[in-house]
């Protein structure tokens, strides 16, 4: 399983400092939150800061968009060499057309479901997808706990699309981490359990 270290759990002030402490480890992402305080309550980064961060790192990005308009993004984006892009199923209304635009830019294209969404109605399409992200807390700001529900979720993702690059993100720590790979998990995005620690 790979793990991917969210910055959006990094001390604010020292990002650049944080990021170049992971360029001396063994991992491979760098996961950056893009929120936009209205598709949920939080505001993390602009582009302007995802920008000084790709010239200070070289680790591949992938990309959780948070965000009401996604679209909007995806030009700026798609020019910081990401690895992954996800955008919420939540937010599109044609989540093929979504897949497509960021394939067609030689990227992978990932969807991601909050705990409250289903994966019935988007069963259509997730074959057609490189990714697919379950969110396992809630974006609440109130200490977003783990849900051991979703883990059933992520399991019904991983027997009905069993190629597919399969994240799971939101109170992640390293005691889930065996049961995540047993059930089919491929990337644990992994934000205090990475940054609370020296």
């Amino acid at each position: 399983m790979i793990i991917s270290p969210s910055i959006a759990s990094a001390n604010p002030l020292r990002l650049e400092e944080e990021v170049k402490r992971l360029d001396a480890t063994l991992y491979t992402d760098l996961h950056i939150d893009i929120e936009d305080g209205h598709f949920i309550p939080n505001i993390t980064f602009g582009m302007k800061t995802v920008k000084s961060l790709r010239e200070v790192t070289d680790l591949p990005f992938s990309f959780h968009l948070m965000v009401s308009n996604p679209f909007d993004y995806l030009e700026e984006i798609c020019a910081c060499q990401p690895s992954v892009i996800f955008v919420h199923v939540e937010a599109l209304d044609y989540p093929s057309s979504f897949v497509e635009a960021v394939q067609r830019r030689g990227i992978k294209a990932g969807l991601a479901f909050n705990p409250k969404s289903t994966i019935a109605p988007f069963q259509y399409v997730l074959s057609r997808a490189d990714a697919v992200l379950i969110m396992t807390a809630e974006p609440d700001g109130q200490g977003q706990q783990f849900i051991p529900a979703i883990i059933e979720k992520a399991k019904q993702v991983g027997m009905a699309v069993p190629s597919i690059e399969l994240w799971v993100d939101g109170g992640v720590t390293t005691d889930r981490l065996e049961e995540l790979e047993r059930i089919g998990v491929t990337h644990a995005v992994m934000g205090r359990a990475v940054f609370g620690h020296k």
